[in-house]
C-alpha cells in the first residue's frame, strides 16, 4: 500500500483557489473605510483589508478547547491585500493573516489585538490546520520574517 502525501503547494492551493461560500464586505470605497474606521475605532488598531477569506480551522478538541478558554475562536482570516494599517504594520498590497478570531460582526473581523474591516467580495471555508500552518509559512516567507 503506497502512502499519499499532499504537499503544502497542494494544501495551499486548495486553500485559496478551492471552493468558498461567498460573503460580501463593505461597499464603502477605500477612503471612506478609513476615514470612518479612524472615527469609530480609536481605542484599538485597525486594518482595512480586500480580497479576504474568512477560515475555520478545523483543530483537535484539546486545542480548540485552549483557545475557547482565551475568549476566542478557531477562525481565522487572511487577506491577500491591506489597504490601510492604522499601525503601518503592513503596506498596502500586503498580505496578511490575523490571529484567532474574538468577534465578527458583518464586515468586521476582530482578533485578541485588531480589527480587521472586510472591503469588498470575500469567502468563507473551512481549513485544516496543516493547510494553515503551510499559509502561515508562506506569510512568514514573504514577509522576511
Amino acid at each position: 500500500m503506497t502512502r499519499m502525501s499532499v504537499t503544502d503547494d497542494e494544501l495551499l492551493g486548495d486553500l485559496l483557489y478551492g471552493s468558498a461560500r461567498p460573503l460580501w464586505g463593505s461597499k464603502l470605497g477605500d477612503d471612506e473605510l478609513v476615514e470612518l474606521a479612524a472615527d469609530t475605532f480609536k481605542e484599538k488598531p485597525f486594518c482595512v483589508v480586500r480580497h479576504w477569506l474568512i477560515l475555520d480551522v478545523m483543530l483537535p478538541e484539546s486545542t480548540e478547547r485552549e483557545i475557547k478558554v482565551q475568549g476566542l475562536d478557531a477562525t481565522v482570516l487572511y487577506a491577500q491585500a491591506a489597504v490601510f494599517d492604522s499601525q503601518n504594520k503592513h503596506l498596502p498590497g500586503d498580505s496578511l493573516l490575523s490571529g484567532y478570531q474574538s468577534d465578527f460582526d458583518g464586515c468586521i473581523f476582530e482578533s485578541k489585538d485588531r480589527l480587521y474591516i472586510l472591503a469588498g467580495r470575500g469567502a468563507r471555508k473551512y481549513v485544516s490546520l496543516p493547510a494553515l500552518q503551510a499559509l502561515n509559512a508562506y506569510e512568514n516567507a514573504g514577509s522576511g520574517a
